[in-house]
């Protein structure tokens, strides 16, 4: 993994700090402009990294969606709830694809020898 920039870091940190709360999402695209980046990636990576540091970053698909700093227990739980339906569906999506490329590869289970 690239060594993170600690400049940029500062910086989205710095903006997500201005966007605590639900209703103040920033989304990516609007972060990477803020940015002059081309795309979000990278600034995925350094969200990530922030959390793991201790800045509660949210972030929502619904309407706004962006990323946001959770500003109370409502929005902790509410984020939490997303990740735990995302880790089920993940996990349905896994356990499915499995089977499904079993089936198309005709990989079958070994029978029992007689």
């Amino acid at each position: 993994m690239a060594a993170v920039d600690n400049d940029l870091k500062l910086e989205v940190r710095t903006i997500l700090e201005r966007h605590e709360g639900r209703d103040r999402t920033i989304t990516g695209k609007e972060l990477a402009k803020m940015l002059n980046r081309k795309d979000d990636r990278g600034i995925r990576h350094i969200i990530r990294d922030l959390i793991t540091e201790g800045l509660p970053v949210a972030s929502t698909t619904g309407n706004p969606a962006g990323y946001f700093i959770a500003s109370n227990l409502a929005e902790k739980r509410e984020y939490e709830q997303s990740l735990r339906d995302r880790l089920i569906e993940d996990a349905r999506r896994r356990r499915d694809f499995k089977r499904a490329a079993g089936n198309y590869l005709g990989l079958a289970k070994q029978g029992k020898l007689c």
